[in-house]
């Protein structure tokens, strides 16, 4: 059962229960440090890959070996035994795979690991073996080498396999392993039965916070709807990874009420099995275990978060290195026009909504980061006349490569709005908030299509929206590429530039 709170009688409930770590971190101290950093739902993958490198390695050492200490002859050519250490390994770590043996829940149970090493060595070793037989590859390997490789990989493999088991039973046992950060948010009597063990086995997560909800009838409905917008509140304030619900499966409008209200954090969603689906799967533990529904999935991969990442940071070094000296030329030009700072600096809204301070090279003589910015305008008193300059040439913005390196910011992106702004959209706009789906960027699908400074028109400012989500919505590698080209276009232009 899960951890109970205390509520004391006559008290209001709230709604948000906070889980202290204070337990989980002592605990973690003193588990092996093998699992101090893995992350539950990397530990298939690190094991399938340990896999790989143990049966290449088996394979090298046996013809190494076996050279050395049987034949008493110098180093054999390597080539050959890498060779088949990858075939084989390549046909055990699939064949593995293909039967969900790399699957926490399958790793924690070492009988399972045993039947599963034995019998995926067994078939790729055979199939080596009679591939070496068929194509006469003696010379190489000679049979004993291949007795060797053999018996020296399955030692290797077994050992390995259930030592992990081991570990990771004990680890789990102290909920002491990394998972994703979350927060649940349900009804009480189903939050309050899950345990962080069985968290972790259903959605490789890590609780870190619970909000648990009133029946959704008479005044429950509007307090259920607080209690899901202070989740969400919770959730772009602090660093959280995935929401997870506990609902029962039959009351859809309830779901999709919330899923709703979800739609607007950029993180994925998922549905915990209640208790009638529990029972369904109560014959197969491992489905019972680890079966989630995912309602709502973030626009970009983790894989294409990490070369969109890998982008900016390639380019964005570039362009600072590369722009240094015209650095120098404009702070020394603002410096001699008027007094005042060469960077202004001004709170904007980023990813999930979290504040960061922007950079720019200051273009007017004020310093505005309150509740109410005045857009700039055409002929605008506040810009200086360097200002202007940097302002119809974009070269005010170059400060925000230092944002983009800090990972606040991305090169291309919506454009991100001083807070003061962005407080008075979202409240006009539907969609307005689903922009920071993404990281902002210093470029964007709407500014190389022509939206591009002074929105005096709410219509203007709803056609930039349409252009971010369509961007959020259709993102690639090759479009950001494309709108850096189209960027430099439509700098030459020079449309609404102010």
């Amino acid at each position: 059962m899960g951890k109970e709170f205390p509520v004391a009688e006559g008290t209001p409930f709230t709604g948000a229960q906070t889980l202290t770590h204070i337990d989980l971190r002592q605990d973690r101290a003193r588990t092996p440090r093998f699992f101090g950093w893995i992350r539950y739902k990397a530990i298939g993958h690190l094991t399938g890959t340990l896999d790989y490198v143990l049966i290449v390695s088996a394979s090298i050492l046996a013809g190494v070996g076996y050279h050395a200490l049987v034949l008493h002859g110098d180093v054999p050519n390597l080539m050959p035994y890498v060779a088949a250490g990858n075939i084989v390994a390549a046909l055990f770590v699939l064949g593995g795979t293909s039967r969900g043996n790399y699957s926490p829940s399958a790793i924690v149970s070492a009988r399972r690991q045993v039947r599963s090493v034995t019998l995926f060595w067994s078939l790729a070793f055979l199939s080596l073996a009679l591939f070496l037989f068929l194509a006469k590859s003696g010379p190489d390997f000679s049979r004993g080498t291949i007795v060797v490789f053999g018996a020296l990989g399955f030692v290797l493999l077994l050992g390995s396999h259930l030592w992990i088991s081991a570990t990771l039973k004990s680890a789990l046992a102290r909920g002491a392993i990394a998972g994703d950060r979350a927060i649940t948010i349900g009804d009480r009597d189903a939050v309050m039965a899950l345990s962080q063990a069985s968290i972790l086995h259903k959605a490789g997560a890590r609780e870190i916070r619970r909000y648990l909800l009133p029946p959704f009838r008479g005044s429950g409905y509007r307090d259920g709807l607080r209690i899901v917008e202070e989740a969400i509140h919770f959730t772009r304030s602090h660093p959280v990874d995935c929401v997870l619900l506990a609902l029962q499966w039959n009351d859809e409008r309830r779901r999709n009420l919330i899923c709703e209200r979800l739609q607007i954090l950029p993180i994925p969603v998922f549905l915990l099995p209640d208790q009638h689906v529990q029972s369904i799967f109560a014959s197969t533990p491992q489905l019972a275990r680890e079966f989630t529904v995912a309602l709502q999935r973030p626009p970009l991969s983790s894989g294409e978060l990490a070369l969109k990442r890998a982008l900016d940071l390639v380019l964005a070094s570039a362009l600072l290195v590369a722009l240094a000296p015209l650095f120098l030329v404009v702070a020394l030009l603002i410096k001699l026009e008027s007094a005042g700072p060469v960077i202004f600096s001004q709170r904007r809204k980023g990813f999930n909504g979290r504040e960061f301070t922007i950079f720019k090279f200051r273009t007017m003589n004020v310093l505005e980061d309150g509740h109410v910015i005045p857009q700039t305008r055409r002929n605008d008193p506040r810009v200086t006349r360097v200002g202007r300059i940097l302002r119809a040439t974009s070269i005010d913005e170059l400060p925000q490569l230092l944002n983009v390196l800090y990972g606040h910011m991305s090169l291309v992106g919506p454009r991100p709005h001083a807070v003061a702004h962005d407080d008075g959209y979202i409240k006009v706009i539907a969609k307005y908030a689903f922009r920071q789906h993404v990281k902002p960027g210093l470029t964007g699908w709407a500014q190389v299509n022509g939206f591009r400074g002074e929105t005096a028109q709410l219509e203007l400012m709803e056609k930039r929206v349409d252009c971010d989500l369509w961007y959020i919505k259709n993102w690639s590698f090759w479009l950001d590429l494309r709108i850096l080209v189209l960027t430099w276009v439509e700098l030459l232009r020079g449309r609404n530039a102010y």
